[in-house]
């Protein structure tokens, strides 16, 4: 499931990478700005140019798409410039 919301999560275009704020372990690799637990969390580095809240809730509902209805935290470690 990791590897599912990563892909879904580095597809949005105001997404540069993910931050090592959270990872996940999976045999012989390592998902880098990914927690699935109880919760979903996501660590991520944003472009600027797109109000941050709506970026946020596009990314929500992406995970959700690969996670189920399952609460997401998105942290947003950083911006760069588009």
């Amino acid at each position: 499931m990791s590897e599912g919301v990563e892909a879904a999560v580095l597809a949005h275009p105001a997404v540069a990478r993910l931050d090592d704020a959270f990872a996940s372990y999976l045999p012989g690799r390592r998902v880098v700005g990914v927690r699935v637990e109880g919760r979903v969390g996501v660590a991520v580095v944003l472009r600027l140019g797109r109000p941050i809240p709506e970026v946020v809730d596009e990314l929500r509902d992406r995970v959700r798409a690969v996670t189920g209805p399952a609460p997401v935290d998105v942290v947003v470690a950083d911006l760069v410039a588009a």
